[in-house]
């Protein structure tokens, strides 16, 4: 004991001991309150900037289609060609990029993509040849996309979170899905006011004065703190303990699940799909134009596939933790299919209303509820690289389908038997997804 003249309390050394433990206690749960709180500024941020990234690149490029054509004399082959490279680009560089953002976290990664997008967006708009145009958004815009998407952001969502991961995606995907309805119709309205180029010009000042400040500023890598170590140091020991005891299978490596029939029959179910999603993003508004529609309809009526999609991206995936997420995932394929026949046939405005409803709802659920299939398939000790290996046929499915329908549209002069393609496709995708056995890691 030490004993102090002025009368203070004695101290002794295990009290004293106690005390500096109880600070650290204290600061490592002022840190992951800290983290917490900040990971939801995150989540509002990087809301507002993917509605920035998809709405000037994979949105936008649906209204350019008929204007661009006009301008360099292209075939629909020829333009869908370029979109379908830059697709093609930012899904093989989905592994690398992943990667690198595991690594060095996405702050730099992020910046740089909207800053390249911004300085692509102004050079396409002085661009005088369609080989100019073709270099640009093939490369300039493949490489931005493949540094500032949902494959991204989501890998920063994971790791802020530990608590509340799936309502800050739920909330990410909810803002990410107002990119449509914003840029839609903002693009068919302000295109004839001021052109296609003005148009680039004035969206990539979007990137630059807004999204690549809000990445470089306010991006961060999440805190490693004591807390959190001791905190997975605790739950790799318990889950140790279950694996030895055969109560716990976290699931399968990336070599055995390439191995499995399922990775195949999924994988195959899932590049057909994207193929027929793209070719329906990149010319419905060019199909609702040629049936003799007004482009601003046009515009506006796609951009209410994304307000359609908003209830499913909350309630389908709320329905999951009751029901299968493989029958809910095959069903929306079979509900998209039936919304493109709505399409192809449409006589009046209120029957592509309808198309919007059927086909908007069911495609907004369908990016969660394929997470949980892979999850539930194939576990989360190689979930990263499953899905990553994944990415690259989905990839090629989705560079194909926009080339392809405007192949089909120059060979016919109309897009129906594109989008007959696109019913059949998404029929044999539901399917596919549906009729898939269960992988055996489950019970093994």
């Amino acid at each position: 004991m030490i004993r102090r003249d002025s009368g203070e309390e004695a101290i002794s050394p295990s009290s004293a001991g106690g005390s500096s433990s109880h600070r650290a206690s204290r600061n490592a749960r002022d840190n992951a309150s800290w983290r917490f709180s900040y990971g939801w500024v995150l989540v509002s941020v990087l809301g507002l900037t993917t509605i920035i990234s998809y709405g000037t690149t994979q949105y936008l490029f649906g209204t350019l289609i008929v204007p661009v054509n006009q301008t360099f004399h292209w075939n629909r082959a020829s333009v869908s060609g370029v979109y379908a490279m830059s697709l093609l680009l930012s899904g093989l560089l989905g592994v690398p990029v992943g990667y690198l953002v595991d690594r060095y976290g996405a702050r730099l990664l992020m910046t740089l993509g909207s800053l390249l997008g911004g300085v692509t967006l102004f050079a396409l708009a002085f661009s005088q040849a369609s080989w100019q145009f073709t270099v640009l958004w093939a490369g300039g815009m493949g490489i931005a996309m493949a540094l500032f998407l949902y494959p991204v952001t989501f890998t920063v969502i994971t790791t802020w979170f530990d608590r509340g991961r799936g309502k800050a995606f739920a909330i990410l995907t909810f803002l990410g899905g107002l990119a449509s309805p914003i840029f839609f119709p903002l693009a068919g309205v302000l295109l004839p006011l001021m052109g296609w180029r003005s148009l680039l010009m004035l969206f990539g000042g979007l990137h630059l004065l807004i999204a690549v400040p809000l990445h470089g500023f306010l991006l961060r890598r999440a805190p490693r703190t004591q807390q959190d170590t001791r905190q997975k140091r605790h739950e790799k020991n318990q889950l140790h303990q279950l694996a030895s005891s055969g109560v716990l299978h976290e699931g399968v490596t990336a070599r055995q699940a390439v191995a499995q029939r399922p990775f195949w029959t999924l994988t195959i179910s899932f590049s057909i799909a994207m193929l027929g999603n793209t070719i329906l993003f990149t010319h419905q508004i060019a199909h609702m134009i040629n049936r003799g529609y007004d482009p601003v309809l046009a515009a506006t009526l796609t951009g209410g596939l994304g307000l359609a999609s908003l209830p499913g991206r909350v309630g389908l995936n709320l329905l999951s933790e009751r029901v299968s997420p493989r029958l809910l995932l095959g069903l929306c394929h079979v509900v998209q299919a039936l919304g493109v026949v709505v399409l192809i046939l449409a006589p009046s405005v209120p029957w592509l209303l309808l198309y919007v409803l059927l086909y908007g709802a069911a495609f907004g659920a369908i990016s969660p509820l394929k997470a949980s299939v892979v999850a539930d398939y194939f576990g989360k000790k190689a979930y990263g690289t499953i899905t990553a290996l994944q990415g690259l046929p989905i990839a090629f499915g989705t560079a194909l389908g926009p080339l392809a329908a405007g192949w089909l549209y120059d060979l016919f002069g109309r897009y129906d038997v594109a989008f007959w393609c696109c019913v059949v496709g998404f029929v044999l995708a539901g399917c596919g997804i549906v009729v898939t056995r269960s992988s055996s890691w489950h019970t093994s």
